[in-house]
């Protein structure tokens, strides 16, 4: 029994030495939650080089961090213009001082200062160009993939790049400023296919990058909601070839940087569950865990959501489909089941107003793709008995880009969606209106509901129960967004009300017809808000400490279905 315990200690000393399995757990330094659905799931915190400051970049700009006061600095860097000057929101290269005069790089490029401050490096999020010497005499590097991150060594001759390519592995390649080679070093990383620091140690000996795994993924795993695919830490020994995981936690673990002697990176907290709000406000009760985005079936027996989570490896490719069934409380009865599966993004369906059929987002792919824009995956509305198979699903679109969650007409006959315009510019949606054949499924007619005058898109829209209205959320700024109430045929339309928000809050009408009830920022936090179809002043329905959106009002009327999430963006770091 002795030999066997050393034997053991032995081995656990090896797992230590090997991983910092045993040693002391990692120190946050500062956490954030911003109050938005998905578009932080990739945002990070870069570290200045004597640990002091932090920048965090988001989707409406960056954020200057104090990390000795813990508090963010407003006034140095006032808006994400100003910081994007000094290398943000991406990473500042210049902390404390200005970006060398002679530097022009193009917006929202990423950018790293070499470690002696005489060289440059940049590249644009989804090009294959590295930019990098000298700040008045950059030189460019056409590389064989998608750059997604870069690291200077010590003496800021050499650069390690990470390299993204469409088969969905990733290759580490060194190139030599100096002299200008180009050298592949490690190939077939299981790396993300976006944002990826590379941090090189003070010696020059380790590099240090986020991964999903130490091995090739089976591509189906990629695709599958339960997969253990979440991004770790791992070290790469530039002599041996060896790999090993340094940070191990359930959670993505990414961006890694090295400053003042300590390892940092960015943690992924994500928390998201349906919950049940009395119709008329009040506390909100769990329903079902790890979902989001509810829709009730019209009978209110069952209550679809959509499952996988936002993990940055396969985003949305393992986003997927289940439903339960709810009683008259809207209490699960039975545990969940899966309702819309396939390769690729699937989002939660909506029941026809017989039941008989589900309609839904998705971009679904024949095979396993290793990419959210993949050749093979598609982008719109899909159509499918609810009681068939999914092999039996009809594509409804064809010319879908970006497409939103469908809703029903009350006669079952037609859907509303948003999708963007593949003629006209990225991120503006605006609402089709679509007729379908309840026999067959097979798509009748097809055009686009009026907006009112300076309304440009919309970020979703609802059928209301008496059939000739649409209730929509138009973006208005990148913070701000209106409800509006726009009839059938596009000839009449009220602007119900202003509302505070930067993502896809959702809303839904009361069985009635009477009232609005969506999701706007309270507090810093999304809550539930109720208003009449008329306007007027709006009711809070909710005081959460976590964000609550997506709101679906049971078909009798009692309970409001949400997504709650709580969504936490952490920097830790560790001694090296």
């Amino acid at each position: 029994m002795r030999r066997v315990g050393a034997g053991l200690a032995r081995i656990a000393g090896l797992t230590c030495a090997l991983s910092w399995a045993c040693g002391p757990p990692p120190e946050t330094v500062y956490t954030l939650t911003p109050p938005t659905w998905f578009e932080d799931g990739w945002s990070f915190y870069d570290v200045s080089a004597d640990g002091a400051w932090a920048s965090y970049g988001a989707r409406f700009g960056a954020r200057l961090i104090d990390l000795k006061s813990g508090r963010e600095d407003t006034t140095r860097y006032a808006s994400p213009g100003a910081l994007r000057a000094a290398g943000g929101p991406a990473g500042l290269i210049a902390w404390g001082g200005e970006a060398p005069s002679d530097l022009t790089v193009p917006e929202y490029a990423v950018t790293r200062l070499s470690p002696d401050g005489a060289k440059v490096a940049y590249f644009v999020p989804g090009q294959t160009t590295l930019s990098a010497g000298p700040p008045g005499a950059l030189q460019p590097y056409e590389l064989d993939g998608v750059v997604t991150g870069v690291g200077w060594v010590t003496r800021g001759d050499l650069l390690y790049v990470l390299v993204w390519h469409p088969e969905g592995l990733s290759t580490l390649t060194r190139v030599n400023v100096e002299t200008g080679a180009v050298q592949p070093i490690r190939e077939r990383l299981d790396a993300p296919p976006r944002f990826n620091a590379l941090a090189v140690s003070l010696d020059s000996r380790t590099v240090y990058l986020a991964l999903a795994s130490d091995a090739l993924p089976a591509p189906a795993d990629r695709h599958r909601p339960e997969a253990d695919r979440d991004t770790d830490i791992y070290a790469l020994d530039l002599a041996s070839g060896r790999l090993r995981a340094v940070v191990e936690e359930p959670g993505d673990d990414f961006y890694p940087v090295i400053a003042n002697g300590f390892l940092y990176w960015t943690h992924n907290d994500f928390t998201d569950e349906i919950v049940a709000v009395p119709a008329d406000g009040g506390e909100a009760r769990a329903v079902a865990s790890g979902a989001q985005i509810p829709y009730f079936s019209s009978d209110g027996k069952q209550l679809a959501y959509t499952i996988g989570g936002w993990r940055i490896a396969d985003w949305a490719l393992n986003l997927d489909a289940a439903a339960v069934s709810v009683d008259d409380s809207a209490r699960a009865t039975a545990p969940p089941r899966p309702i819309v599966t396939g390769y690729h993004e699937d989002f939660t369906p909506a029941w026809s107003p017989d039941g008989r059929w589900l309609a839904y987002h998705s971009h679904r792919s024949r095979l396993p793709v290793p990419g959210y824009a993949s050749a093979g995956s598609t982008d719109d509305i899909y159509l499918r008995r609810a009681d068939a198979p999914m092999d039996t699903e009809i594509r409804l679109t064809d010319w879908g880009w970006e497409v939103g969650m469908a809703d029903w007409s009350p006669d079952g006959r037609r859907l509303v969606f948003d999708s963007w315009d593949r003629e006209g510019p990225a991120g503006v949606a605006r609402p089709w209106i679509v007729t379908v054949d309840t026999a067959t499924g097979r798509l009748v007619d097809q055009r686009r509901l009026a907006l009112p005058r300076g309304v440009g898109g919309t970020l979703l829209a609802s059928w209301s129960p008496a059939g000739d209205e649409i209730a929509l959320v138009a973006r208005e700024t990148r913070d701000r967004q209106a409800l509006w109430v726009v009839s059938v045929d596009g000839r009449s339309s009220r602007r119900v009300a202003e509302l505070a928000n930067t993502t896809y809050g959702g809303l839904d009408w009361t069985p009635d017809g009477g009232s609005l009830v969506y999701a706007a920022l309270a507090d810093g936090r999304l809550q539930l808000f109720r208003v009449a179809r008329t306007g007027g002043a709006a009711i809070q329905l909710t005081r959460d400490r976590a964000d609550l959106l997506h709101p679906q009002v049971s078909p009798d009327g009692r309970w409001v279905a949400a997504t709650r999430m709580v969504h936490q963006k952490v920097l830790r770091r560790r001694k090296l």
